[in-house]
């Protein structure tokens, strides 16, 4: 009887091998644990031929754990910040990318550090304008990159600031620096192409700092990947050349010219993790050519990600590789060969060709885009289905661009050829962006709806089912039980999902946002947190929006405005049109604010009642009460800060004081008309630790357990200054700032 062979030899060992990975970040287990067991399973391997094949698999399985412990070590400044919160120090770099000209921040390359060599990569905000390629020396401050305990996936990147001395390094080029060669093509682009440039430097370049005008618009549409360099961008490069080289050279010199300029390539692109897997997947296939190595589809999938992986495991978490792996798994895996329309059908081969090739890509279209949509659901809350329709005019339209792009940058200007080259472009892009946003209007687009660990689990299952099913092009019945292991972890977990409940202080820079959680589930929100930049997404849409969705909330029961500053409402707008705002508490001069007029006028507060405190008044909300002291009906002042609301939450035998931005002289209206109000818990500090407020005579009168500080890692302001936390210290048994990482205290009855 003959058994069907399996897809792929290196398939299944490479499966286990990123599965020992993956077990190993989930678990931690030591690293005597891990060598053992992978010596025990391959002297078990050696001796006991009946169970080979399963203990071969679980030695890859170990083994990946066992790279991944061995890559985790720290670096030099991983080391110095165990000990340290940052370091200012004469340092000599090399500036390698800009990557926000907006935000002056730059990825740097370290070469010195206090005189002691330290090759490390970090982000470097600088004032002034530094070009890519050239050495500087200038007294940096240090500060680790910090991974907020509640709001973040992953740590950010060490950051460093210029305090004084900056200086280039006359002379001082890295030899055959890739940085200048990209600042100069990208100003060439620029030079060439004026205010269409940006289009071009995102897409041969994947410059950050002109992709992000398209980002919201392609991210709709469903075509995102069409700007960022990609493997999509290098098969087109591969193609391109390959059509150019075999005119000119035998085929194996124009593969081999090919590797070395697609090489270059990458580097101008600073080895970006998805142009590395392309250029290696090609590679990979060129070399089994020349040494006439039978390399299949699958097995080049499988021996690209094993390659990967063990010169760098933790790529395998990057989101960049998961679905471009899947995606092409999608492709080569489960695609079936279908004859849509036969010969007997219509006749004429042209045509039924044309309409057969057509329909295999709207087949491909559909199962990529519903493969993939589980993991983006999962890591942005976001899908577009869009690009279903969108994709079949975008990527032709995106590979003659990615052309006439290459055309443009190598060829001089000032000529007739040049000229029609760049009027192509010109072309060329309209309707681009123009079938993008036709594309991006379409209905197919999910946002804010995001998946838990067990939701992609389930959803991953059932996709395999249906790449299964879809492989043979009919249903099989054997995969229904796995089908409905997949729809269980998809649809169950969510109605167990269960919330302790408690107080979020959550770390939104120098600014206040604060959520309490009730036993039955009503929410109360104090604060919005700050706007950066007007012209970017506010805090709450980039970190408390995508947290909150997570976690199931669409509504707000109570929203509670302490007043308008942008520090403590510049996620208003946002949240007001994300979340259902059931009630609104703000203050009477809040009301006469020409920011609320505008709120009120759009209709931005449409469905919330609105309650106005002009005096002290007590809400109850979930079971807790909230009582507003100030401002009260006798006081009077100019200053936002003065009339910031402040007001004492009491639930479950405990008591929280919450002050906005109040100032000294509203403090000594408090202590002078309601001192017996003030004693709590727990203490959010005015105006962010500021010696603007939290006098020692009011800390005193609170005398909380523990004072929360909402200010962000070495501001700008100081904060906090030394004045109230000499207060904080004298009458409160524990200080937490959010520079450490957003707070949450469950809610706990009092002893």
């Amino acid at each position: 009887m003959r058994t069907k062979a399996l897809p792929s030899p290196l398939l299944i060992p490479a499966l286990f091998w990123c599965l020992g990975i993956f077990a190993a970040r989930l678990a931690s287990p030591p690293f005597w644990l891990m060598a053992g067991s992978a010596c025990l399973l391959g002297l078990g391997a050696v001796f006991i031929r009946n169970w080979r094949g399963w203990l071969l698999l679980l030695l890859c399985f170990s083994l990946g754990g066992l790279r991944l412990e061995t890559a985790q070590r720290p670096t030099h400044l991983d080391l110095v910040f165990q000990k340290q919160n940052h370091i200012q120090q004469e340092a000599e770099f090399w500036v390698s990318a800009l990557i926000s000209r907006d935000a002056q921040l730059y990825e740097i390359k370290l070469s010195e550090l206090a005189g002691v060599d330290v090759r490390e990569p970090l982000m470097l905000y600088s004032e002034s304008p530094l070009e890519p390629g050239r050495s500087y020396t200038a007294l940096l401050e240090v500060i680790p990159g910090k991974r907020d305990p509640l709001l973040d996936t992953f740590p950010s990147r060490h950051r460093a600031y210029i305090r004084q001395s900056l200086k280039e390094i006359p002379g001082h080029r890295r030899f055959l620096a890739i940085a200048s060669w990209r600042a100069r093509l990208l100003a060439g682009l620029d030079a060439k192409l004026g205010a269409d440039a940006d289009f071009a430097k995102a897409l041969l370049f994947s410059d950050t700092s002109a992709k992000g005008i398209y980002r919201d618009q392609l991210t709709r549409s469903g075509m995102i990947h069409l700007i960022v360099v990609s493997g999509l961008h290098i098969w087109f490069i591969y193609a391109m050349c390959m059509i150019l080289f075999n005119a000119l050279l035998p085929r194996r010199l124009a593969e081999g010219a090919f590797l070395i300029l697609i090489l270059v390539y990458s580097a101008l692109n600073h080895w970006s993790p998805s142009v590395v897997r392309s250029v290696l997947m090609i590679g990979l296939y060129i070399f089994a050519r020349w040494r006439s190595i039978p390399l299949g589809g699958p097995q080049l999938l499988a021996l690209s990600l094993l390659v990967i992986t063990a010169a760098d495991p933790a790529q395998l978490f990057d989101i960049g590789l998961q679905l471009s792996y899947l995606c092409i798994g999608v492709i080569i895996l489960a695609l079936p060969k279908i004859a849509w329309i036969k010969e007997s059908q219509l006749p004429s081969d042209a045509v039924r060709h044309r309409i057969n090739k057509t329909l295999d890509l709207l087949l491909l279209n559909v199962a990529v885009g519903v493969a993939i949509l589980p993991v983006t659901l999962y890591y942005f809350g976001t899908a577009s289905l869009n690009g279903i329709l969108g994709n079949l005019l975008g990527i032709p339209l995106s590979g003659a661009i990615l052309a006439l792009c290459a055309l443009i940058l190598v060829l001089p200007g000032g000529n007739f050829v040049s000229a029609a080259f760049v009027a192509s472009y010109r072309l060329a892009l309209r309707i681009f962006l123009g079938w993008t946003a036709f594309v991006s209007k379409l209905p197919f687009y999910l946002e804010n709806a995001w998946l838990s660990r067990w939701q992609l689990l389930g959803s991953l299952i059932l996709v395999l089912c249906a790449m299964y099913c879809l492989r043979q092009w009919k249903l099989r019945w054997k995969v229904l039980p796995a089908a409905a292991l997949g729809a269980a972890l998809l649809v169950v977990p969510p109605l167990f999902r269960s919330d302790p409940g408690g107080i979020y202080v959550f770390n939104c820079g120098t600014g206040d946002c604060i959520l309490a959680r009730f036993a039955d589930q009503t929410k109360l929100m104090v604060d919005t947190g700050p706007l950066f930049r007007e012209a970017e997404k506010s805090w709450a849409a980039r970190k408390l929006l995508p947290w909150l969705k997570r976690r199931g909330v669409n509504r707000l029961d109570w929203l509670v405005l302490t007043h308008l500053d942008s520090d403590h409402s510049g996620g208003f707008v946002d949240i007001a049109k994300t979340l259902k705002v059931k009630n609104l508490i703000v203050s009477d001069e809040t009301m006469r604010d020409p920011k609320w007029e505008a709120w009120r006028d759009s209709g931005m507060l449409k469905g919330a009642q609105v309650h106005c405190v002009s005096d002290t008044v007590t809400f109850a909300a979930g079971g807790a009460r909230l009582k507003f002291l100030h401002p009260d009906k006798e006081y009077f002042s100019e200053t936002a800060n003065s009339t910031s609301l402040v007001f004492r939450l009491d639930y479950a035998g405990r008591s929280y004081l919450f002050t906005g931005d109040a100032d000294l002289e509203a403090e000594a209206h408090l202590l002078a008309n309601y001192a017996s109000e003030l004693k709590a818990d727990y203490l959010k500090a005015g105006h962010h630790g500021s010696r603007s407020s939290s006098s020692r005579e009011f800390v005193r009168a609170v005398r909380p357990t523990e004072v929360w500080i909402t200010a962000s890692d070495r501001n700008p302001w100081g904060f906090p200054h030394p004045e109230p936390l000499a207060a904080f210290r004298l009458y409160a048994r524990g200080v937490r700032s959010t520079s450490n990482g957003s707070i949450y205290l469950p809610f706990e009855q009092k002893d």
